[in-house]
């Protein structure tokens, strides 16, 4: 065991313990190393301008993906690599994507300018030649206020791909890689001590290395707060919301960022992060995929892990009317064993689930979709992309000879908790597939709900919705089939 965090920055190796692993990676990187090329505006995730590229290990290589480093802590980062917009300057030659903004005029006050370079630089490493769409969807992430979007576009796409050389290529990782490897199978202890509103309190911090290890360290601290990829916690963390004294970090616990798919099922492990799954969804599930693409920005997808916005338990949570009308199950284990619930069951209230204080989710799983089942998500938000949803909704769908067979409806925003709509749900059962039964059902469904008024609408505003998504429902289903 040790009690130091293992990371480089743009090459560099750090040993990093003590209080500063509690910081946040945008702190650590500003204060304690001075490499201010990394802004910080939000920090919540929302602006991209601490935008950074993180490197994991995965089958024997590091692959770099953007992450917001504001809402990623010190933590969260052993055995991997950062590089900044410091690193990518190569040979005392500016990065191509830098020189590009700079004969584009794509810059003005300059405080976004970093994260927007090290986002394009991002896209490189995945793709050689990038379409105006291509560039479009990686700066979802990244906000200006002044100079505009179309002189950044314009810059990223003028540059040739020669130019731009890989990660690896400026950061051979053979040295990093055979580091990580002799300490990935430590466990990590560390803690400090410091003053909260008078109150002297220790700060503890523990990354185990094995499932079991993980489990034992729950049962003896069931207040702590789990860490995978901290898209939620670290926000609240860095508004003064929570102050947790215990964190226990999934970082490094193997075989738990998995996909498989089965005859039966398609079972999934809870490291598993939303851009991972938007890549498995394009075929399997192409509507759920599609709303994976506007889940977040680029850097939350990359690190938010789908057990997180499980046992986060938002009424709005977007992967959560999906997973109901599927009837995903999740694995709970503690040091007693495991169970499975059906997350239909899982939420009791606000915020209040059926796992106890010495579970975790070790595995959610849920049967592919068959020939006749029929699908469609709904999300309505003020924008498009990074907004939190005012009213969320999924429908599956298995009719015959224009009679439903069977139907399940999934609301979210409506109550305190994501809703299965079951008497609407026993109405539609046997009834012709036709817009009458669903102008009936969108009247039944409003009694259904408790929705509340708020900043984002009102609750009148969102009984219209329960009332007219299922029209449009019927319509979406109709444009792909004859009615």
């Amino acid at each position: 065991m040790r009690d130091y965090i293992l990371l480089y920055i743009n090459g560099k190796r750090y040993q990093v313990s003590g209080e500063q692993i509690f910081q946040p990676f945008s702190d650590f990187l500003r204060h304690e190393q001075g490499l201010t090329g990394t802004k910080v505006v939000c920090a919540e995730g929302d602006c991209g301008a601490c935008t950074a590229l993180l490197g994991t290990v995965k089958n024997h290589e590091l692959i770099y993906e953007i992450f917001n480093t504001c809402i990623y802590y010190v933590y969260q980062l052993d055995c991997q690599h950062v590089v900044t917009i410091e690193g990518l300057k190569a040979n005392g030659h500016l990065h191509a994507v830098q020189q590009s903004m700079i004969d584009h005029f794509s810059s003005q006050c300059g405080y976004c300018t970093p994260g927007f370079v090290v986002a394009a630089a991002g896209m490189f490493e995945k793709k050689n030649v990038l379409s105006e769409q291509d560039v479009r969807y990686g700066l979802t992430g990244n906000l200006c206020r002044c100079t505009g979007y179309q002189p950044i576009i314009q810059a990223v796409l003028a540059v040739a791909p020669d130019t731009v050389p890989s990660i690896a290529e400026c950061f051979p990782s053979s040295a990093m890689l055979q580091d990580f490897e002799q300490h990935t199978t430590d466990s990590i202890a560390a803690h400090y001590e410091e003053t909260i509103t008078g109150k002297s309190v220790i700060k503890k911090f523990f990354n185990p290395a094995t499932l079991q290890e993980i489990l034992d360290c729950k049962k003896q601290y069931p207040a702590a707060a789990f860490v995978a990829g901290g898209t939620d916690i670290s926000v609240q963390m860095n508004k003064g919301k929570v102050h947790p004294d215990t964190i226990i970090s999934l970082s490094n616990l193997p075989n738990l960022d998995f996909i498989k798919r089965q005859e039966e099922y398609v079972r999934i492990g809870p490291k598993v992060c939303w851009a991972e799954l938007e890549h498995f969804c394009k075929n399997t599930f192409p509507e759920w995929h599609k709303t994976l693409t506007v889940f977040g920005s680029p850097q939350i997808r990359n690190v938010g892990t789908i057990a997180g916005n499980i046992a986060n338990a938002s009424p709005v949570g977007d992967s959560l009317p999906f997973l109901f009308v599927m009837n995903a199950e999740v694995e709970l284990s503690s040091v007693h064993g495991k169970r499975w619930v059906d997350i239909n069951d899982f939420y009791h209230g606000y915020k209040n689930t059926e796992m106890t204080k010495e579970e975790l989710i070790t595995e959610i799983r849920l049967a592919p979709l068959n020939a006749v089942q029929k699908m469609k998500l709904y999300k309505v938000s003020k924008r498009k992309d990074l907004d939190i949803a005012i009213f969320t909704a999924g429908i599956l769908l298995e009719e015959m000879d224009g009679v439903i067979q069977n139907i399940r409806i999934a609301y979210g925003g409506v109550g305190p908790v994501v809703l299965r709509l079951l008497e609407t749900e026993a109405f539609l059962k046997k009834k012709q597939f036709c817009l009458e039964t669903f102008r009936e059902a969108g009247k039944l469904a409003r009694g259904e709900i408790t929705p509340i008024s708020d900043v984002r609408a009102s609750a009148e505003y969102r009984l219209q919705l329960s009332e007219n998504i299922l029209l449009q429902f019927y319509y979406d289903v109709c444009e792909e089939q004859p009615c």
